[in-house]
């Protein structure tokens, strides 16, 4: 969002309602939010037996997650490479 207001805006773009200031401290609300709500989800429930292997199975499937997410991009982007 701070990128993009930096930008021009064309024709065919909705402005956010307030101009940069507001378009800056909603994206700020959002961010916090979203890292609120992560730091959040990594918690385990507080009846769970083994606390340590909960949260390293919540880690650790997202980290193989977004892993394997970084292989399907390189991988798209280096047979697009060969194609062209």
């Amino acid at each position: 969002m701070f990128k993009l207001q930096r930008e021009a805006a064309t024709s065919d773009v909705i402005c956010v309602p307030g101009g940069r200031p507001v378009a800056y401290a909603v994206s700020i609300v959002g961010f916090t939010t979203t890292l609120f709500t992560i730091a959040l989800s990594v918690l385990p429930p507080p009846d769970e037996p083994n606390k340590a292997l909960a949260v390293f199975k919540i880690v650790g499937g997202c980290g193989a997650l977004v892993l394997i997410g970084m292989w399907l991009y390189w991988s798209g982007k280096r047979r697009a490479r060969r194609a062209a």
